[in-house]
């Protein structure tokens, strides 16, 4: 299927049309409310948050996009992204066995793990069947690696590998929700090097003066209209893949220096992402609906905004000019992108349906895409990269 959509995105068909279809099915999967909480800041960008008392994991999910439709739509299927990803797992294939046991085409250890982890080959594991992101083949993946959330059991057991929704991801299609998956354990990867001295002469500044895309100047106008401070980074990846962060702050909170990424191999779509989700990010400690927001935000503090890098502002032609790979579909978008993460890595991503058989659906597909060797570190924050580094 084609893609038909670009305005900051690319989708199978608009953001209008795929809420029309996914609004009628929000009691099926607990969504209590999708609100509009965009007019609770003055910066205009839409923002929603979708609410899911039952949850075993945050019960609100927050939403973002260039229309009221966009952010509708991105937060409630962030909401049912998250009840697949507690309920709609495949079978277990196979108990309690160590992964050395498996013949995997991965060492377990290379997926996500807490600092700490005990993880070994000869852990005893639950494990269910995915699907190499390359060519299709039925893949082992640990059923603790893909299930999020908490629930009582009555026997103990050691909760490894770690799992988040790092990598979990819906869209129109199986296709679509793929690729948006792979884009964003790329942009985990690369958000938990920011601050590695090696990476940080890569990374450049970017120049908003000369952002000449419409889109993405009509986003950060709302931002220069509401006095807002924001940088804007280019964070090249070893994928080949462009990552954009979007650092923003305001007076009304001299405490918080919120963030945005986006990765995507169109660099206007992934700035499009940086800029709204740093947008979201102040909204979510406006509303204050997460429960793990660190108090510090909340507190009162002095009206001087960061200190600003001293790099070299770079120009958004010389960034833009660097990536020219395009794709009509995402089936061929989600090839390319499994090829170039399996020639870098050694190892292929694995793709979890978790709409199939009975949680099957016409209206959308949600994944899981688990990516041994890929990092995932800096989490709830992007850390802004050391401006003396990239200076």
């Amino acid at each position: 299927m084609r893609k038909t959509y670009f305005d900051g995105t690319h989708r199978t068909r608009p953001p209008s049309d795929t809420w029309k279809a996914i609004r009628p099915l929000l009691d099926r999967f607990g969504i209590t409310r999708v609100a509009d909480v965009t007019g609770l800041d003055d910066i205009g960008i839409p923002v929603t948050m979708a609410v899911r008392p039952l949850a075993r994991t945050l019960s609100v999910a927050q939403g973002k996009g260039v229309t009221l439709d966009a952010a509708r739509v991105s937060g409630a299927m962030e909401a049912i992204e998250a009840w697949h990803g507690e309920r709609a797992l495949p079978p277990i294939s196979v108990r309690r066995t160590p992964a050395a046991e498996m013949g995997l085409p991965y060492p377990v250890t290379a997926l996500e793990q807490h600092p700490g982890s005990l993880l070994t080959d000869h852990t005893r594991l639950d494990w269910i069947t995915g699907r190499s992101a390359v060519d299709d083949s039925p893949v082992p993946v640990p059923l603790s690696a893909v299930k999020i959330g908490r629930e009582t059991h009555t026997d103990w057991r050691m909760h490894l590998p770690s799992t988040s929704t790092n990598g979990l991801a819906s869209g129109n299609t199986h296709a679509e929700a793929l690729v948006h998956a792979l884009y964003e354990v790329i942009e985990r990867d690369a958000i938990s090097d920011l601050n590695d001295a090696p990476q940080a002469e890569e990374r450049q500044l970017l120049d908003p003066w000369s952002i000449d895309d419409p889109h993405c100047s009509a986003l950060l106008g709302r931002f220069l209209s509401a006095g807002a401070w924001f940088e804007l980074w280019h964070l090249p990846t070893r994928f080949g893949v462009p990552v954009m962060a979007c650092f923003l702050w305001r007076e009304d909170q001299p405490t918080v220096l919120v963030g945005g990424s986006g990765a995507h191999l169109d660099p206007r779509v992934a700035l499009s992402r940086a800029i709204t989700e740093a947008a979201q990010s102040r909204l979510t400690v406006i509303t204050g609906s997460r429960d793990d927001t660190h108090p510090v935000v909340y507190r009162s503090g002095t009206h001087q905004g960061p200190t600003p890098a001293t790099a070299r502002c770079t120009p958004w032609e010389e960034i833009a000019r660097q990536y020219t790979a395009t794709f009509t579909t995402h089936k061929a978008e989600a090839a390319y992108l499994g090829s170039v993460i399996t020639a870098t890595v050694g190892a292929a991503p694995v793709m979890v349906d978790l709409t199939t058989g009975r949680y099957a659906r016409e209206e959308f597909a949600v994944v899981k895409v688990c990516a041994p060797h890929l990092r995932y570190s800096a989490r709830h924050t992007i850390p802004r990269p050391r401006p003396e580094a990239a200076a």
